[in-house]
């Protein structure tokens, strides 16, 4: 698997993917950059430079026009240059054709790089209707080259020059196992880093949905952070999921703790959960993280056998909403201002409140991030 980031290792599978594609082959330099110290400043780790050493290629360089500030909380360096970052988050229409979903994304996504969007966003289950008979059909091997939608996203986003989180699409692995996989892209085209739903979307709410994805998907087996700045852009870590991984906080947190201050979960909640939970969701992963979060769904087709509850949104650091659109196809654009993450994280410093005398967040990828003893 390709993955970007945290504490995880990139695996010399990269340079090989995709070998039909131009600008596909992710970067060395993201292999292994794993934090020195988690809890010793309310800042690690929080893509502003930090009293500590940070994540190795994640120090900003280049950026080097910095202000201090010295709080009860210790030094926090602010790069001048670049403090907030446009994205746009495309609340596609996804239907049965899949090479006019293609066409369809890259169009959007060339309408929001022309309209200033440095980040794009797009929906789980972009090129594919969402349903556990349509994921063979509609699933691409990425690995042996054979992905026409891995090239549209990698070309768009080299063309556009934009950085790409590509929503969702059903992949076929060398084994034959099935993911609902999330690749991400730099504005090279390369292709940086890859999330494999975690979390399957079974459930069973008598009367209203029965949904089992594990008939006929693999879950994913780790966490996945895609560094604006290890590729030239500005301090923005950004922690994926998708879709019912935000139903699980525990995630988050670990995104949290490894330094994230961007959540993107491309999600497609049904009219039933949707109605109830998609909102509440959204601006409480915000709160607990005190990040900003986008969820990027598809819009609504009420003739297809699945009803996306679209309503794309992003809140922000206060568990606020900066923007949520209805349920037609649309963008939805946002100002992301990245001091407002350093801001409500000295208001409120609750993450470095926690009772570990009481409870603990446990997970091998923050013991793999720990700094090694003396």
């Amino acid at each position: 698997a390709l993955r970007g980031a945290g504490a995880l290792m990139l695996p010399s599978l990269l340079g090989t993917v995709l070998p039909h594609t131009p600008r596909l082959a992710g970067r060395a330099s993201l292999t292994a950059f794993i934090p020195t110290v988690l809890q010793a400043s309310l800042f690690a780790h929080c893509a502003f430079s930090t009293p500590v050493r940070a994540f190795s290629g994640s120090s900003l360089t280049g950026l080097n026009r910095r202000k201090k500030y010295q709080g009860s909380y210790g030094e926090l360096t602010m790069q001048q240059q670049q403090t907030s970052i446009k994205i746009a988050c495309l609340q596609l229409s996804v239907g049965a054709d899949k090479p006019a979903n293609i066409r369809n994304a890259n169009d959007k996504i060339a309408e929001a790089a022309r309209n200033g969007a440095e980040l794009i966003v797009l929906p789980e289950c972009m090129n594919s209707p969402y349903g556990v008979k349509y994921f063979p059909e509609y699933a691409e091997n990425v690995v042996e080259g054979e992905s026409e939608t891995a090239i549209m996203l990698s070309k768009a986003a080299r063309d556009n020059k934009v950085f790409l989180i590509g929503g969702s699409f059903p992949e076929r692995a060398p084994d034959g196992k099935l993911y609902n996989s999330c690749y991400s892209f730099n504005q090279d085209g390369d292709m940086v880093a890859l999330h494999k739903k975690v979390h399957l979307f079974d459930i069973d709410i008598p009367g209203q949905i029965t949904f089992k994805e594990s008939d006929a998907l693999a879950p994913g087996d780790t966490p996945t952070i895609f560094d604006l700045s290890e590729h030239g852009g500005p301090p923005v870590r950004i922690g994926i999921g998708i879709c019912y991984d935000i139903r699980f906080p525990e995630l988050c947190w670990i995104y949290r703790n490894l330094g994230c201050n961007l959540l993107v979960f491309p999600g497609a909640f049904n009219l039933v959960t949707g109605a109830a939970h998609w909102e509440l969701l959204a601006r409480s992963r915000a709160m607990d993280t005190q990040a900003y979060v986008a969820f990027c769904s598809p819009s609504r087709d009420m003739s297809a056998d699945y009803n996306a509850w679209g309503h794309t949104m992003v809140t922000d650091p206060w568990g606020q909403i900066v923007g949520e659109l209805e349920e037609k196809p649309d963008i939805l654009y946002a100002d992301l201002d990245l001091t407002q993450v350093v801001t409500r994280r000295l208001n409120m410093p609750y993450h470095l409140q926690k009772r570990k005398d009481i409870y603990q967040l446990t997970s091998k990828f923050l013991d793999d991030a720990k700094p090694p003893q003396k």
